[in-house]
């Protein structure tokens, strides 16, 4: 397993346009799609902050992408170490186009970590629903994994799930197609949501961190269009 911390942000724009980067004392990869093109690119600095700038290369190609932040930080004690995400406003050019859309920075621990799956949605309405997975056991099955979740609502205070429910359905190459979600609120202020999700693109990347699947989503939860991704990380 790997020791230390990892940034992963993910970002969506457009119709088809998405990337999840990684990023760790070794450095900084990209998954760059825009639907069926891929690109990977790299750079040697280390990503970190809710605010910044960063240049990557790749062997045909170049992106340049800046993110700010778009809503609170939230952070998630889950064992294996404290979980921190805010929702960000990110803008991209090069590689596949540009991109500008919304998206996640997540900060994630990895000592002790066998699997992390992020996963995030956000409305036209502005609300921006994330949930986290960590599998402390390589051995463990995935209803053994911890999972914590929250909702942010404009002009609202975030408010968190006692029991987020995520499950996933898989291709016959092992890659995540499908999910849905079943979301309970803490106490009786907030209804309990259901949510689905269906994979738009994605692609794999073995980077900082370990090995990335990631993919963009379209979702739907509590009755409300989103767009998102869904990550699955193994340190």
């Amino acid at each position: 397993m790997a020791e230390g911390r990892l940034t992963l942000i993910s970002a969506v724009g457009g119709e088809q346009g998405y990337l999840a980067l990684t990023s760790d004392e070794e450095g900084t990869r990209v998954i760059r799609q825009e639907g069926d093109e891929t690109a990977i690119l790299r750079a040697d600095e280390m990503v970190g902050g809710s605010e910044g700038r960063i240049e990557m290369v790749g062997e045909d190609a170049s992106l340049e992408l800046s993110w700010s932040p778009a809503g609170p930080m939230l952070a998630f004690e889950m064992g294996a170490g404290e979980v921190r995400v805010h929702g960000i406003a990110a803008s991209a050019a090069g590689a596949g186009g540009s991109l500008s859309g919304p998206g996640v920075l997540w900060d994630l621990p990895l000592a002790g970590v066998a699997l992390l799956r992020t996963v995030w949605a956000a409305t036209s309405k502005g609300s921006l629903t994330v949930l986290i997975g960590v599998r402390t056991d390589a051995r463990d099955e995935h209803g053994e994994e911890v999972v914590g979740g929250a909702r942010m609502l404009p002009g609202a205070e975030p408010y968190g799930y006692d029991e987020p429910l995520l499950s996933t359905e898989y291709d016959g190459e092992g890659e995540h197609v499908r999910a849905t979600l079943e979301l309970w609120p803490h106490g009786d202020e907030h209804q309990p949501e259901r949510g689905a999700g269906l994979r738009i693109c994605g692609a794999a990347d073995d980077g900082p961190g370990g090995s990335l699947h990631a993919a963009r989503f379209g979702w739907s939860v509590g009755g409300e269009q989103g767009v998102g991704a869904y990550e699955i990380l193994r340190p």
